[in-house]
């Protein structure tokens, strides 16, 4: 067999140049165990396991008179529910499961490489035939793909992938990636942090998983943003790896060397609230907190005055826009390769919107959005994805990034992809017709 974007991968990782060298070792220490060799050995025989869809994976329905809907089981895969943004993913993703039919099996990984890989064996063990994550580390992303590809599974995931690697690589089954446009939410986060300060003093920054895309861009925004304040200075924590309770320990860790500070730059939303908490607790006033992601719980302190800024792009949402984009696969929709990684829209919420964003979009007890309306399958013509969602050039969006072995697949050269990224950008905002976010949208940052 020739090489291929599989044989590729264990190269890559053979050659240690990922980011996380955890994601390698973790590989080879699960690869057997989780059927990815096998696979990867017989990346041919993967139409036999496609073929089955009347297996305990996959079943049908008819809906709609004659048309015939494959529903089943999918997979979600969140790091931690001890972070209330993947609470939201995950509820976002059972909302979006009762609403389409389909029976959610939740699965988490712990933030472990290592286990976040094994989880697909635990798929096709089922065979399963839908399955979308929030990967562990970069490194994990390519394993996961090339077990999705040898077992017939439509894989979608979010925040996380390695630089140059795209959903070509994965043929037909790695169906979406979708992504907050981090690296720009970071920057407008730091600069309205930094204005608020005056543009000088000491800033306090928690970054959040080693290894993660999104806290790879968001200290890249933030590093953009400190260039254009000369007066802000900097102390770095530990990580905070996305949960209050680290954050909490990695802030306080670090209060008693820093003489005096005015913000702080928490990477996500749950880190933000530990940092609150500490700031709570030792009765430390004045101090500006900025995050990220929109959690209920911080937009709340935004409009309380406890928290200066974040950025809302609703984990609910991004778990139900890749649960039906792997749906729509299931069901033969063949999606554009311009609408294959994509920029999930991010509304920068201050105190002066933070209560009606609240009532209209957490008071609740579900998100406000029709999830059967988001599936091209479902409605043809009339599908509406309730939210901007712009397609990345993956040139630009990678740009300055090494490459690790990958190179970018051929498919994006030329100019039909060009063509193909003016026409689906256009495409998406004209579908865009309804949804929650509609009101706010001049505080909104897609891309």
């Amino acid at each position: 067999m020739s090489e291929s974007s599989e044989s590729r991968i264990v190269a890559a990782i053979q050659s240690g140049r990922f980011r996380d060298p955890m994601s390698r070792r973790s590989f080879f220490a699960v690869a057997s165990a989780a059927g990815l060799t096998a696979g990867l050995a017989a990346c041919s025989s993967s139409s036999s396991s496609v073929s089955s869809a009347a297996s305990s994976g996959a079943s049908k329905a008819v809906a709609g008179g004659s048309s015939t809907v494959v529903r089943g089981t999918q997979a979600v895969d969140v790091t931690t529910l001890s972070n209330e943004y993947f609470v939201l993913y995950a509820d976002g993703a059972r909302q979006m499961g009762k609403a389409l039919g389909l029976s959610i099996d939740l699965l988490q990984d712990g933030g472990n490489a290592a286990t976040g890989l094994s989880q697909v064996g635990t798929v096709r063990a089922a065979n399963g035939r839908m399955y979308t994550s929030t990967p562990a580390t970069e490194g994990v992303v390519p394993g996961t793909v090339a077990q999705c590809k040898a077992g017939g599974i439509y894989y979608a995931n979010a925040y996380t992938a390695p630089a140059w690697y795209t959903p070509p690589d994965g043929g037909d089954y790695w169906v979406m990636f979708v992504t907050p446009p981090s690296a720009a939410i970071a920057y407008s986060t730091a600069q309205i942090l930094f204005k608020h300060m005056g543009g000088s003093g000491t800033v306090i920054h928690v970054p959040g998983q080693k290894g993660s895309s999104a806290d790879v861009q968001r200290t890249a925004g933030f590093t953009q943003a400190l260039k254009e304040f000369p007066g802000i200075q900097v102390v770095t924590t530990g990580p905070g790896n996305w949960t209050s309770q680290d954050s909490a320990t990695a802030f306080s860790n670090v209060l008693p060397s820093v003489k005096s500070f005015e913000g702080v730059f928490a990477q996500n939303d749950s880190q933000a609230a530990g940092v609150i908490q500490v700031l709570d607790a030792q009765g430390i006033k004045g101090k500006a907190v900025a995050g990220f992601d929109g959690n209920s719980e911080n937009v709340q302190y935004i409009a309380q005055g406890k928290q200066l800024v974040t950025s809302v792009t609703l984990g609910g949402l991004t778990g139900g826009i890749v649960g039906v984009a792997v749906f729509d696969a299931l069901n033969g929709v063949k999606r554009p390769l311009a609408s294959r990684m994509m920029f999930q829209e991010a509304l920068m919420v201050q105190q002066d919107i933070a209560q009606a964003v609240y009532d209209k979009i957490y008071a609740a007890s579900e998100l406000p959005f029709d999830w059967a309306k988001m599936s091209q399958s479902l409605n043809p013509t009339d599908w509406d994805p309730q939210c901007r969602l712009t397609p990345i050039n993956p040139t630009s969006f990678f740009a300055g990034s090494p490459h690790n072995g990958y190179d970018l697949n051929a498919a994006y050269s030329g100019s039909t992809f060009s063509a193909d990224l003016t026409s689906t950008t256009a495409e998406y905002v004209s579908h865009y017709k309804t949804g929650p976010l509609l009101t706010w949208q001049s505080s909104a940052i897609y891309s």
